[in-house]
C-alpha cells in the first residue's frame, strides 16, 4: 500500500492560522526591503571579499547565485527577505521564472551603480514599484496585518 503524503502547511499559513489579527500579502514597503537588503549584504560581503582575492569575477557570480537561488526557492526570497516576511513573485501572482530573476538581479546592479536611482520610486508619496521589478515583471510583497475587519 502506498502512503499518501500529507502536505505540511507553509510557515506563512501556520502564522496566519495562529495569529489573532488577520494577515494579508501587500506590496512591500521600502523600509522592509532596505533592511532585508542590508541584512543580506552583511551575510555575503565577508565571503565575497575573500573570493575577490581568488578571482575578481567570483563575488559577482556568488552574489547572483545567492539572490537568484533563494528567490527561486520555496521561500521566494533571500534570508533577509524571509526575516522581514517578504516574497518575490511574478507581477501576475504566478511563479517567477529564472529569466525574470536574472533580469531583476542585473537591473538591480545597474540601478545600485547609479546611486540607487531605480529604487527612488519606492520613496515617493505614492510608492511605485522599483525599476528592477518593473523591468523583470516581478514584485515584492510583505505579510502584514489586514486593514479590513
Amino acid at each position: 500500500m502506498a502512503k499518501s503524503k500529507v502536505k505540511k502547511p507553509s510557515i506563512e499559513q501556520r502564522l496566519m492560522d495562529t495569529v489573532k489579527v488577520p494577515l494579508e500579502w501587500v506590496e512591500a514597503p521600502a523600509w522592509k526591503r532596505i533592511f532585508a537588503f542590508i541584512f543580506d549584504m552583511t551575510l555575503i560581503l565577508p565571503f565575497t571579499n575573500y573570493l575577490m582575492k581568488v578571482n575578481t569575477a567570483l563575488p559577482a557570480i556568488v552574489t547572483l547565485v545567492y539572490f537568484v537561488g533563494f528567490e527561486m526557492s520555496p521561500w521566494k526570497g533571500t534570508i533577509g527577505k524571509r526575516m522581514m516576511s517578504l516574497k518575490v513573485i511574478d507581477e501576475n501572482k504566478g511563479k517567477v521564472r529564472l529569466s525574470q530573476l536574472v533580469i531583476r538581479y542585473l537591473s538591480k546592479i545597474i540601478s545600485l551603480a547609479m546611486i540607487g536611482v531605480g529604487y527612488w520610486p519606492l520613496l515617493s508619496k505614492e510608492p511605485q514599484r522599483a525599476y528592477p521589478d518593473r523591468i523583470s515583471h516581478t514584485m515584492v510583497i510583505a505579510l502584514t496585518p489586514s486593514k479590513t475587519k
